[in-house]
């Protein structure tokens, strides 16, 4: 009662400029609450829990098998991160014994990235042999993983088929022609992708389409995730999220999630067109944001959500294994 009688007394400027010292207030504290469980829950701080040195795992596991894959394949590739991916798999080893299904497939990829290099007579470097032969004395029966081989047609059989078999055979692939994607399949993609559902449907994504070989490759220099088969993309899109749709404090994070439920609907969608695509994330420090903002011609009052590589696979390329939890590992259900 005291609060509106006050507000009635305030002349309104008053009144606006209090809601937004107050908001500004509130949003700071909501920031440090944020930051809180960030720096504490990521490997920021250290590497304490199974989780975060399996997340270290499967990372440099998937380096390693994007490597693999490559269309121009370098024998001796990534060597500094094989002994990395050993030296951490082998501390997870004596951490928490050698169960984990992500531990698994990293022990497979790593032999695997031996079988081949021996299969190609190539000598590989005696560090990365001798972090492999340590791997080897403490596991025994590891099968060597094996990364997808496929070719165009099969990949793309089950665009019309059901939605378990349609979504199944989507996978990011790293290997285009010089084939040029059609624009109308594109935006036939992105009418697609409207029916995304949106908080309150406000629908904040926004799409851009880069076309431009030059400011491609200038792009993707800068989003750094891409060697090896960027300079390789024919359009580029780039999803964004309007921030000035969202109202209040607990919406702070609101456009990662409806710009997540998009993108995944845009991989759907370009699949769906029979354009093979990649997706890049766009997580950054502030600095090189401001350069892709500048790059991109994105507002300052839009959040990047991804990047999405796209083009015309070969008759014949690789897809990598990307070893997927199982769900009882990730779902809990309540009774």
């Amino acid at each position: 009662m005291l609060k509106n009688l006050i507000k009635k007394l305030l002349p309104p400027s008053v009144v606006k400029s209090i809601n937004q010292r107050t908001n500004g207030i509130r949003l700071k504290k909501a920031q440090k609450y944020d930051f809180e469980i960030y720096y504490n829950a990521s490997d920021l701080k250290n590497l304490d829990s199974p989780t975060k040195l399996i997340s270290l795992i499967v990372r440099e596991y998937h380096a390693i098998e994007k490597g693999l894959i490559m269309p121009e394949f370098r024998l001796g590739f990534g060597a500094d991160r094989l002994i990395s991916l050993c030296k951490n798999c082998n501390r997870y080893i004596s951490l928490y014994g050698l169960d984990d299904e992500q531990l698994q497939h990293a022990l497979a990829v790593i032999f695997e990235y031996e079988e081949v290099h021996n299969t190609q007579e190539f000598n590989l470097n005696p560090a990365v042999i001798t972090s492999i032969q340590t791997i080897k004395s403490k596991v025994q029966s590891v099968t060597p993983a094996q990364q997808r081989v496929t070719t165009k047609e099969e990949y793309f059989k089950s665009v019309n088929a059901p939605f378990p078999d349609f979504s199944n055979s989507r996978s990011s692939v790293r290997s285009w022609t010089n084939e040029d994607v059609a624009m109308d399949n594109l935006v036939e993609a992105l009418n697609l992708a409207r029916n995304t559902p949106s908080a309150c449907n406000r629908q904040t994504t926004r799409t851009y389409i880069y076309t431009n070989k030059e400011q491609i490759e200038e792009i993707l220099l800068l989003q750094g995730g891409n060697r090896g088969f960027g300079h390789l993309t024919n359009k580029l899109l780039v999803i964004t999220a309007d921030m000035s749709v969202y109202t209040g404090i607990g919406e702070r994070n609101q456009a990662f999630v409806d710009g997540g439920m998009y993108a995944m609907n845009i991989l759907y969608a370009i699949h769906y067109q029979k354009i093979a695509a990649c997706i890049l994330n766009c997580s950054t420090i502030p600095e090189k944001e401001k350069q892709l903002r500048k790059i991109c011609n994105i507002k300052n009052n839009e959040v990047f959500i991804a990047m999405v590589a796209c083009g015309i696979p070969p008759e014949k390329f690789k897809i990598a294994a990307s070893k997927r939890n199982e769900v009882n590992k990730t779902n809990k259900i309540f009774n």
